[in-house]
């Protein structure tokens, strides 16, 4: 079993492909709109509640601020571990968080063009 995460996870650059605003105390609310589908976005219009909003705390906010589109998983984990120092463990938990944007398609892991920053 290969261990998470591996260089070619560390090589792709997330970009984000939803909108987020700010909250409360220096951190992101993420807006998701609950119909991804451009064939069923019209029943966004009918809906009460059109967008998931997932409120991240102050980590969640460090690492949505990295994945600017630009950089690497590696170098939004360096960014991280370089804002949270006292924490253990940073490159597994924010490359398991990457991993999870991407699974809610909150972002999207490139592959193309990737900057040697």
């Amino acid at each position: 079993m290969t261990p998470f995460p591996d260089e070619a996870f560390l090589a792709l650059v997330p970009v984000p492909v939803v909108a987020s605003e700010e909250g409360p105390e220096d951190t992101l609310v993420l807006i998701r709109p609950k119909i991804l589908s451009a064939r069923w976005t019209w029943l966004l219009r009918m809906m009460k509640k059109p967008a998931y909003r997932v409120k991240l705390d102050a980590r969640g906010t460090a690492v949505w601020r990295a994945c600017d589109g630009q950089h690497t998983v590696a170098q939004v984990v360096a960014a991280v571990a370089e804002a949270f120092p006292e924490e253990a463990d940073t490159t597994v938990r924010t490359a398991l968080f990457i991993r999870e944007l991407a699974r809610g398609q909150f972002l999207t892991l490139a592959t193309t063009g990737l900057p040697q920053n």
